[in-house]
């Protein structure tokens, strides 16, 4: 009897730290442009997208545009994937990767759009 307790106990313990690593893995800090050029790892950065320079290469599959944060600095964002259908309308985006060479290589990109609820102001 004592034996089944500690083998169950044993597989609790181990499926709780796995839920834990994986939950853990799955969490993204936001951080600014700074801190994202210097982080060794995935992070999440905001900002306002700066269409005039936004270009898609329907070849390589591969969205360039610049981000301009809330203090005026801007990124170049690498994405790779199909365009998203609203990237025209949206004002904000959401860049979820890493910093690389210079550019933030984005494998995730959240967009946010204004809403068609709010009225003019």
């Amino acid at each position: 009897m004592k034996r089944k307790w500690i083998i169950g106990g044993a597989i609790v313990v181990a499926a709780a730290i796995w839920l834990l690593s994986s939950f853990n893995e799955s969490l993204t800090a936001y951080v600014s442009f700074d801190e994202a050029k210097q982080k060794d790892r995935r992070v999440q950065v905001i900002g306002s997208i700066i269409k005039d320079d936004a270009r898609y290469d329907t070849d390589s599959l591969q969205l360039v545009f610049d981000v301009e944060n809330d203090d005026g600095q801007i990124m170049t964002v690498v994405y790779s994937g199909a365009m998203p259908g609203n990237f025209d309308q949206a004002t904000k985006v959401v860049c979820k990767g890493k910093y690389i060479d210079g550019r933030f290589v984005a494998d995730e990109i959240l967009l946010k759009c204004p809403s068609k609820y709010q009225g003019d102001s």
